[in-house]
Protein backbone atom coordinates (compact mmCIF):
# COMPACT_ATOMS: atom_id res chain seq x y z
CA UNK A 1 0.00 0.00 0.00
CA UNK A 2 1.55 3.39 -0.99
CA UNK A 3 -0.15 5.03 1.79
CA UNK A 4 1.68 3.19 4.50
CA UNK A 5 4.91 4.69 3.59
CA UNK A 6 4.30 7.93 5.40
CA UNK A 7 2.69 6.31 8.55
CA UNK A 8 6.10 6.56 10.62
CA UNK A 9 6.64 10.30 9.85
CA UNK A 10 3.74 11.38 12.36
CA UNK A 11 4.49 8.57 14.60
CA UNK A 12 7.69 9.49 15.28
CA UNK A 13 6.82 13.32 15.27
CA UNK A 14 4.35 12.06 18.05
CA UNK A 15 7.30 10.26 19.88
CA UNK A 16 9.45 13.13 19.82
CA UNK A 17 6.31 15.58 21.50
CA UNK A 18 5.99 12.97 23.78
CA UNK A 19 9.95 13.03 24.79
CA UNK A 20 9.56 16.41 24.48
CA UNK A 21 6.92 16.59 27.11
CA UNK A 22 8.15 14.10 29.28
CA UNK A 23 11.97 15.59 29.54
CA UNK A 24 10.04 19.15 30.60
CA UNK A 25 7.90 17.25 33.20
CA UNK A 26 11.08 15.57 34.75
CA UNK A 27 13.21 19.41 34.64
CA UNK A 28 10.01 20.44 36.17
CA UNK A 29 9.78 18.34 39.27
CA UNK A 30 13.30 18.58 39.68
CA UNK A 31 12.85 22.63 39.92
CA UNK A 32 10.44 22.39 42.13
CA UNK A 33 12.20 20.16 44.49
CA UNK A 34 15.20 22.84 44.49
CA UNK A 35 12.63 25.41 44.89
CA UNK A 36 12.16 24.43 48.65
CA UNK A 37 15.74 24.05 49.16
CA UNK A 38 16.77 26.65 51.14
CA UNK A 39 19.67 27.77 53.45
CA UNK A 40 23.10 25.94 53.74
CA UNK A 41 24.16 22.18 52.68
CA UNK A 42 26.87 20.12 54.20
CA UNK A 43 27.46 16.37 54.75
CA UNK A 44 24.04 15.51 53.94
CA UNK A 45 22.34 17.72 56.01
CA UNK A 46 20.58 21.02 55.06
CA UNK A 47 20.84 23.86 57.99
CA UNK A 48 17.89 26.92 57.67
CA UNK A 49 18.86 29.47 60.36
CA UNK A 50 15.37 30.56 62.26
CA UNK A 51 16.68 33.33 65.03
CA UNK A 52 19.67 34.49 66.28
CA UNK A 53 19.61 37.06 69.31
CA UNK A 54 21.43 38.15 72.45
CA UNK A 55 20.49 37.48 75.51
CA UNK A 56 22.15 39.26 78.63
CA UNK A 57 22.12 38.85 82.56
CA UNK A 58 21.20 42.63 83.08
CA UNK A 59 17.40 42.17 82.89
CA UNK A 60 17.03 44.19 79.43
CA UNK A 61 17.53 41.20 76.91
CA UNK A 62 19.82 43.75 74.40
CA UNK A 63 22.68 41.59 74.77
CA UNK A 64 25.87 44.26 73.55
CA UNK A 65 23.03 46.50 71.98
CA UNK A 66 22.61 47.93 75.36
CA UNK A 67 23.47 51.03 76.81
CA UNK A 68 24.76 50.93 80.26
CA UNK A 69 22.66 51.76 83.19
CA UNK A 70 23.82 52.45 86.60
CA UNK A 71 20.45 50.73 87.13
CA UNK A 72 20.95 47.54 85.71
CA UNK A 73 20.34 44.77 87.73
CA UNK A 74 22.99 41.37 87.00
CA UNK A 75 21.10 38.23 87.96
CA UNK A 76 23.63 36.43 90.33
CA UNK A 77 24.68 32.76 89.60
CA UNK A 78 23.05 31.50 92.92
CA UNK A 79 19.48 32.71 91.29
CA UNK A 80 19.90 31.88 87.87
CA UNK A 81 22.03 28.87 86.87
CA UNK A 82 23.53 28.21 84.12
CA UNK A 83 23.26 31.66 83.37
CA UNK A 84 26.59 33.52 81.55
CA UNK A 85 29.31 35.24 83.78
CA UNK A 86 28.49 39.35 84.38
CA UNK A 87 29.71 41.02 81.15
CA UNK A 88 29.40 38.71 78.82
CA UNK A 89 26.80 37.88 76.24
CA UNK A 90 24.87 34.83 75.12
CA UNK A 91 24.15 34.53 71.91
CA UNK A 92 21.65 31.99 70.79
CA UNK A 93 21.08 30.89 67.71
CA UNK A 94 18.40 28.30 66.43
CA UNK A 95 18.25 26.25 63.32
CA UNK A 96 16.60 23.90 61.54
CA UNK A 97 18.56 20.64 60.51
CA UNK A 98 16.61 18.43 57.60
CA UNK A 99 18.25 15.03 56.31
CA UNK A 100 18.09 15.12 52.24
CA UNK A 101 19.81 12.06 51.83
CA UNK A 102 18.43 8.22 52.58
CA UNK A 103 20.34 7.91 55.27
CA UNK A 104 20.62 7.97 58.85
CA UNK A 105 22.64 11.61 59.33
CA UNK A 106 23.89 11.92 62.54
CA UNK A 107 24.19 15.90 63.98
CA UNK A 108 26.34 17.33 67.19
CA UNK A 109 26.80 20.43 68.31
CA UNK A 110 29.82 19.92 68.00
CA UNK A 111 29.68 20.17 64.36
CA UNK A 112 29.35 24.43 65.42
CA UNK A 113 32.02 27.15 65.77
CA UNK A 114 31.46 30.79 66.90
CA UNK A 115 34.80 32.83 65.09
CA UNK A 116 34.74 36.50 65.32
CA UNK A 117 37.58 38.89 64.88
CA UNK A 118 41.31 38.41 64.54
CA UNK A 119 40.16 34.72 64.43
CA UNK A 120 38.68 34.65 67.76
CA UNK A 121 37.22 31.58 68.51
CA UNK A 122 34.04 29.82 70.71
CA UNK A 123 32.67 26.48 71.20
CA UNK A 124 28.96 25.73 72.30
CA UNK A 125 28.22 26.74 75.66
CA UNK A 126 26.71 22.95 77.05
CA UNK A 127 23.31 25.88 77.99
CA UNK A 128 20.14 23.94 77.75
CA UNK A 129 21.92 20.29 76.73
CA UNK A 130 20.34 18.74 79.58
CA UNK A 131 17.13 18.92 77.72
CA UNK A 132 18.44 18.10 74.66
CA UNK A 133 21.07 15.99 73.24
CA UNK A 134 24.54 17.00 72.15
CA UNK A 135 23.97 14.49 69.50
CA UNK A 136 21.51 13.09 67.85
CA UNK A 137 20.57 10.83 64.76
CA UNK A 138 18.12 12.44 61.85
CA UNK A 139 16.37 9.54 59.89
CA UNK A 140 15.48 10.43 55.96
CA UNK A 141 13.43 12.99 55.55
CA UNK A 142 13.05 14.44 58.75
CA UNK A 143 13.99 17.69 60.44
CA UNK A 144 15.20 18.75 63.85
CA UNK A 145 15.18 21.97 65.54
CA UNK A 146 18.58 22.94 67.28
CA UNK A 147 19.14 25.65 69.40
CA UNK A 148 22.84 26.66 70.16
CA UNK A 149 24.57 28.90 72.66
CA UNK A 150 27.62 31.09 72.69
CA UNK A 151 29.21 32.97 75.29
CA UNK A 152 30.73 36.34 74.24
CA UNK A 153 32.71 39.21 76.08
CA UNK A 154 30.83 42.37 75.20
CA UNK A 155 34.08 43.65 73.03
CA UNK A 156 33.96 40.63 70.78
CA UNK A 157 30.32 41.04 69.76
CA UNK A 158 30.80 42.47 66.44
CA UNK A 159 31.35 40.88 62.93
CA UNK A 160 30.72 37.26 64.18
CA UNK A 161 30.13 34.33 62.09
CA UNK A 162 28.77 30.60 62.80
CA UNK A 163 30.86 28.08 61.47
CA UNK A 164 29.66 24.62 60.67
CA UNK A 165 31.42 21.85 59.28
CA UNK A 166 30.01 18.80 58.49
CA UNK A 167 31.23 15.43 56.14
CA UNK A 168 34.60 17.59 55.18
CA UNK A 169 32.40 20.61 54.15
CA UNK A 170 32.31 24.25 56.16
CA UNK A 171 29.98 26.54 55.88
CA UNK A 172 30.15 30.09 57.12
CA UNK A 173 27.14 31.88 58.26
CA UNK A 174 27.33 35.50 59.46
CA UNK A 175 25.59 36.54 62.35
CA UNK A 176 22.79 39.21 62.03
CA UNK A 177 20.77 40.16 64.44
CA UNK A 178 17.51 42.51 63.66
CA UNK A 179 17.35 43.69 67.28
CA UNK A 180 16.31 41.65 70.81
CA UNK A 181 14.27 42.17 73.03
CA UNK A 182 12.41 40.80 76.17
CA UNK A 183 9.99 38.77 74.15
CA UNK A 184 12.78 36.88 72.60
CA UNK A 185 14.79 36.19 75.81
CA UNK A 186 14.45 32.77 76.69
CA UNK A 187 16.57 32.07 80.04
Amino acid sequence: MPGLRWVPVPLAALAAVIGVLVMGSFQGQAAQANAHQTGYRAGGLALTVETMYWMSNDMTGQGPTAKSSPAEFHMPASQMPGIQPVGDDRLQVEVDLSNYTTDVQRYSMSDFTLVGAKGKTWKVVPQGLSLYAAAANLEPGFESTVTIYFDIQGQYSKHLTLEWSRGGTKVSIPVTIGGASMAGMHM
